[in-house]
C-alpha cells in the first residue's frame, strides 16, 4: 500500500509539472502559428481618378492582397496604367482593373473609345476615299498626308445686247489644284466600331459592314485637324466644284512646304508649252 501510494505522488507530480510548463509555454505565447495566407501584388489608385482622364504617375500605386481576395483582371504592374485613360472614376485604395482603362493604341486597335485618342486642341474628321484619292489605299492608321485640292471654274463668255441684257455663253472649264492642309494625322483608316458591347443584332450587321469593307476596301480616313482646318475639310467635301486627294508622307517627314497654284497657264510657263496655232476659218456670205 505504501509503495503504491508513492507512485500515485509522483504521477500526481509529473502531471502538475507537465501542466506548469504547458501553461507557462502558452503564456509566452507560444501556440501553434496560423497557416500563412498567400498574397500578391496589386496595382491600387493612390488618389481620386476622375472618369476619362490620363492617369498620372502619382495617382497610383501597389499593395500586398490575400491572393483569393484579387479579381481575375486587377493589373498587377504599375507600369500597365501609366498614360492610358481611365474609362471609370476610380476611388482611392480602389483595385484597378483592366476593364477600367484604355490607351491609344487600343482605340486605334480596336476601333473603341475615339475621343481618347484625340490630342488637346484637335478634332477628328472623317473624309471619303477611293483607290485613286488614297494613294491606291497605301494610307494606314498613324501616317501623315498632306490634302491636295483641285477646284473647277467654269468659264463663260459674256454677251450684251444693244438693249443692256446680258448672256452668258458657257466654253468649259478651268482648273486650279493646290497643296492646302499639311501633315495631317491619320487616326483610322475604315469604320469606326461601339464603344460598349452592342446588341446581337447591331453585332451582326456590324460583322457585316466589316466583310464588306474589307471586300471593297475601306471607304473612310479619320483625320486630326485644327477645328478651322476641319472646316476646310467638310467645305471641300461639300462643294461639288472641289476634288481631294491624299498625298502620302514618308515615316518621319513632317516639314511645311510653300507651293504655287497649278493652272493650264502655270503648266505652259513652267514646262515651255507652245499652244497650237488656231486654223483660219472660211465665213460663207449670208
Amino acid at each position: 500500500m505504501r509503495r503504491r501510494g508513492r507512485v500515485l505522488i509522483l504521477l500526481g507530480l509529473i502531471l502538475a509539472i507537465l501542466a506548469f510548463i504547458l501553461a507557462y509555454y502558452l503564456l509566452q505565447g507560444g501556440a501553434a502559428p496560423p497557416p500563412e495566407v498567400e498574397t500578391a501584388q496589386v496595382v491600387v489608385a493612390l488618389a481620386p481618378i476622375a472618369e476619362r482622364t490620363e492617369i498620372p504617375v502619382e495617382a497610383v500605386g501597389t499593395k500586398e492582397l490575400p491572393v483569393n481576395a484579387i479579381p481575375a483582371n486587377a493589373l498587377r504592374d504599375p507600369s500597365e496604367v501609366l498614360g492610358k485613360f481611365s474609362l471609370v472614376q476610380i476611388f482611392p485604395d480602389q483595385i484597378i482593373l483592366s476593364d477600367m482603362v484604355v490607351d491609344k493604341s487600343e482605340v486605334q486597335k480596336t476601333g473603341q473609345y475615339a475621343s481618347f485618342a484625340i490630342p488637346q486642341g484637335f478634332v477628328a474628321i472623317a473624309v471619303p476615299i477611293t483607290d485613286t484619292n488614297s494613294v491606291a489605299r497605301a494610307i494606314q492608321a498613324g501616317d501623315f498626308v498632306d490634302v491636295l485640292v483641285t477646284i473647277r471654274y467654269k468659264v463663260v463668255a459674256e454677251r450684251i445686247s444693244p438693249e443692256g441684257a446680258v448672256t452668258e455663253t458657257e466654253l468649259g472649264e478651268s482648273l486650279v489644284v493646290q497643296l492646302t492642309l499639311q501633315d495631317v494625322e491619320v487616326l483610322k483608316v475604315g469604320l469606326w466600331g461601339t464603344a460598349r458591347a452592342a446588341q446581337q443584332e447591331e453585332q451582326q450587321q456590324q460583322q457585316g459592314e466589316q466583310q464588306q469593307e474589307r471586300a471593297q476596301g475601306p471607304a473612310f480616313l479619320t483625320l486630326l485637324v485644327r477645328q478651322q482646318d476641319a472646316l476646310v475639310l467638310k467645305y471641300a467635301r461639300d462643294d461639288p466644284s472641289f476634288v481631294v486627294d491624299f498625298a502620302l508622307r514618308g515615316v518621319g517627314d513632317h516639314s511645311i512646304v510653300t507651293t504655287d497654284s497649278v493652272t493650264l497657264d502655270y503648266l505652259l510657263t513652267r514646262f515651255n508649252i507652245t499652244p497650237p496655232t488656231a486654223l483660219p476659218r472660211i465665213i460663207a456670205p449670208p
